[in-house]
């Protein structure tokens, strides 16, 4: 029988008196009839430690990833001993305290380093647009480190660190709460990875948390859809680029997933693909709207079903062609900074991107009435949550709901 458990040191000063600040958290770990004491780099004040409980307090600033840390210590030093057993070899203390060294020095990589290698292995499996979220990540992370002369390994990314972190974010960078979120959680994402091939110990990562709200989802109209599906464009480019972001509004697809539309997925009225960022399969039924914008492109050169052109280029044109539309509508976009608010208000020509022609089709589909697992058989939506933020009530249900009940009672 093993067990670690971690405790504070009992060392007296010289005047006798047992120490109290700062003091060493160490590993009391017994085995067979033994028992030794391993460091675990952790020092706290005596009245912040719960001694019932072997544990920091939890209304001690930090207590859960100084928790989390001692206890993935305690987990790694069991883990040598179940393996001395499992490998037939006499775990003495001698084994147990040179196992552990040597996992520290052997095959050491620098976190970047290993960031590359991670980034690498997903150039394979992930959309280009995932593998440049990857490197983008990886570049703010560095350029912190250089800016703040932070020398950045697994070992310093603590509470302390992560605050520093989001500061910076907010600071020098100037994002808002929701990219920072993004770019917290894909730097999680690296370090799980980390973790479970042994590269990093240290788990005070896990309880890293950006508080985020929930941005508002910015879709067409049906009046303001038809009107631009029915608008006289001259311009060939910009044409061509309504009808595709129209097609999209009117299939729910992807920008990625309409850029590689080919003639032979179109199949006896429906479009049959395994989409680019989920790998499923999904079946769309195509309307007339939809018909009519891919005949017009059926002598267009090559394989593709529509003339899509780069997504940059495709989200500018998309402004001029709303502006020319009249779509004026104002847009209130409320975003948060830390705690400060942060409120814009846009017409909603300015706002326009190929990500919502599928917003506004299943906006659109929701208000309609339709079943929402139908809904989500179309769009493909893989997340729930992300999926359900979609099913709002609009003002024009409200105002109907409304004046249905209160014309009951008069």
């Amino acid at each position: 029988m093993a067990n670690a458990t971690p405790k504070l040191e009992k060392r007296k000063d010289r005047n006798g008196e047992l120490i109290i600040k700062k003091v060493p958290i160490l590993i009391d770990f017994t085995f067979d009839g033994k028992r030794m004491w391993l460091s675990t780099g952790e020092h706290i004040d005596s009245n912040k430690w719960d001694e019932k409980n072997n544990r920091v307090k939890p209304s001690v600033t930090g207590s859960m990833e100084m928790n989390l840390l001692i206890q993935s210590k305690c987990d790694e030093i069991q883990k040598v001993y179940r393996e001395a057993i499992i490998a037939n070899r006499q775990p003495t203390p001698s084994y147990i305290r040179n196992t552990l060294n040597a996992d520290k020095t052997v095959n050491k990589k620098s976190l970047f380093a290993l960031y590359d290698e991670f980034i690498e292995g997903y150039k394979l499996k992930a959309t280009n647009a995932t593998v440049k979220k990857l490197s983008t990540n990886r570049k703010h992370l560095f350029e912190f480190g250089q800016k703040k002369r932070i020398s950045i390994d697994f070992d310093v990314i603590d509470n302390a660190f992560f605050n520093k972190y989001v500061e910076y974010f907010q600071v020098e960078k100037k994002h808002i709460n929701s990219t920072i979120s993004k770019n917290i959680k894909i730097l999680k994402w690296f370090l799980d990875w980390s973790t479970k091939l042994g590269y990093n110990k240290n788990l005070a990562y896990k309880a890293f948390q950006v508080r985020n709200q929930e941005s508002e989802i910015i879709i067409l109209t049906a009046d303001e859809l038809f009107h631009l599906y029915n608008l006289e464009i001259e311009q060939d480019y910009l044409r061509q680029v309504r009808d595709v972001f129209c097609f999209c509004c009117f299939t729910s697809l992807r920008y990625s997933d309409v850029k590689n539309l080919k003639k032979t997925d179109v199949v006896d009225g429906f479009i049959n693909i395994t989409t680019i960022k989920t790998k499923s399969r999904v079946n769309i039924p195509l309307i007339h709207e939809s018909i009519t914008i891919l005949n017009r492109y059926k002598g267009l050169i090559g394989a593709r079903s529509l003339p899509v052109i780069s997504n940059q280029k495709m989200n500018d044109y998309l402004k001029d062609i709303g502006k020319l539309a009249g779509l004026n509508r104002l847009i209130s976009k409320v975003r948060y900074r830390g705690s400060q608010r942060i409120e814009n208000i846009y017409p909603l020509h300015e706002l326009l991107s190929s990500h919502m022609g599928r917003k506004t089709f299943v906006s659109y589909m929701f208000k309609m009435g339709i079943d929402s697992e139908l809904i989500r058989a179309i769009s493909n939506h893989k997340s729930v949550s992300s999926f359900a933020r979609y099913n709002k009530i609009d003002d024009d249900q409200k105002a109907v709901a409304m004046t249905v009940a209160f014309s009951k009672v008069s």
